[in-house]
């Protein structure tokens, strides 16, 4: 289970992917993160490391991280094509209301 290049590795025994995500798109640190791409402002694609796990059969919490309260974020339960409509694959999208806006972030895959 390799970290994306430049991550740590976190600690998570109990979740089955986890990562910390910089407002840029790189990996701070993470588990069972194959790679974090970034399409457009305010725009993620989370690979998961194990392709046998489906998107739209797990639940992911996302939070975001040291910003103001009038910011958002959300995750697309089902494949989406920014992210190459993979299974393997969640898109997150952070911004504030109508505005698509690059904020750092945290996913746990439980």
């Amino acid at each position: 289970m390799a970290a994306p290049p430049g991550s740590a590795k976190v600690t998570a025994p109990y979740a089955q992917a986890a990562a910390v995500v910089n407002a840029n798109g790189s990996v701070n640190r993470s588990k069972g993160v194959e790679a974090v791409t970034k399409p457009a402002a305010g725009h993620y694609c989370v690979e998961l490391e194990d392709k046998d796990l489906d998107i739209r059969k797990l639940v992911p919490t996302a939070t975001l991280q040291y910003i103001s309260f009038e910011y958002d974020v959300r995750i697309s339960m089902w494949p989406h094509p920014s992210c190459g409509t993979r299974t393997d694959t969640f898109l997150v999208i952070t911004g504030k209301p109508g505005v698509y806006e690059d904020a750092s972030f945290s996913i746990v895959v439980p």
